[in-house]
């Protein structure tokens, strides 16, 4: 990690495994793998909101104040989003991704995973897409979108699945009369929700819950050091089927071994295809 390395002396190491330590301890979530650069910066930002100059006061504040932790982990725990970001990405999912899972002789059995899910609308916006792409057919198959996010906060708020202006702003006029109700606050469609599962996991720590079809994860790794990237690159491989999917953020760069069991689908929109190979089973179950 970038941190233990020195690259950032405002923590340091004797800082930095303390911070690890009182994070771990206190929450579960484990910031090891994460960029030391960018721990700093958000603990920098904590200190200057608490008023704590020196880093060793402002643990000490942390190790006291649960309230503390709770925004920390806010902090450290990116959740900008929306329905249907990157409308493009979408597009090429509807495009080159469903009409290959859903094809005719296909499993009926599909399962989605949404790594990093935040609030819902990552994988509440695949879910409108195998809504709109199988329509009256969708009784006849069991189809299952399964949602990690490590922040219960922002899980609870996934499932009441209500949100603003800002956070439906790329659906269209027709989808948002098909899948919203309300007007300020908007209420997606319960046939849309009851698609979707959420659940607290740390990709890291945490094994999948099921052999998946496809995979989302974008805008994650970009915050974790190279190692845990091709830890996490290693568990998707693992993790899908033969011939599986794979997008990715556009900013992140598929790196380590576990680039080989891939092919890539679509380079602009970062999406990839498992290799239709037999591959292992993941680790763990549900």
């Amino acid at each position: 990690m970038e941190a233990s390395a020195g690259a950032d002396d405002r923590l340091g190491d004797a800082g930095m495994r303390r911070l690890q330590r009182l994070v771990r301890e206190r929450t579960g979530l484990d910031i090891a793998p994460y960029k030391g650069r960018f721990l700093a910066r958000r603990v920098a930002i904590r200190q200057r909101v608490t008023r704590h100059e020196r880093l060793v006061d402002y643990l000490d504040f942390l190790g006291r104040e649960s309230a503390e932790m709770d925004r920390l982990l806010r902090c450290l725990t990116i959740h900008v989003s929306g329905f249907f970001r990157n409308p493009s990405t979408y597009e090429a999912i509807r495009e080159h991704v469903l009409p290959r899972l859903f094809a005719p002789g296909a499993s009926r059995r599909l399962r989605f995973w949404s790594v990093g899910c935040s609030r819902g609308e990552e994988p509440y916006s695949l879910a409108i897409l195998v809504h709109e792409h199988l329509g009256e057919t969708l009784r006849s198959w069991d189809v299952q979108i399964h949602a990690i996010d490590v922040d219960d906060r922002v899980l609870e708020d996934a499932k009441r699945a209500e949100y603003g202006p800002g956070q439906i702003g790329e659906v269209g006029a027709d989808r948002r009369a098909r899948y919203f109700t309300g007007q300020g606050r908007w209420r997606l469609a319960p046939e849309v929700q009851r698609m979707v599962r959420f659940h607290r996991r740390d990709v890291l720590m945490d094994p999948p819950g099921a052999e998946y079809d496809c995979i989302l994860c974008r805008n994650l790794l970009i915050y974790l050091d190279r190692p845990a990237q091709e830890a996490v690159f290693e568990r998707f491989a693992r993790a899908l089927r033969p011939a599986g999917f794979l997008v990715l953020g556009r900013t992140e760069v598929f790196v380590g071994a576990g680039r080989a069991a891939f092919e890539v689908v679509d380079a602009r929109e970062r999406i990839y295809r498992r290799h239709p190979v037999a591959v292992a089973a993941p680790e763990g179950g549900a």
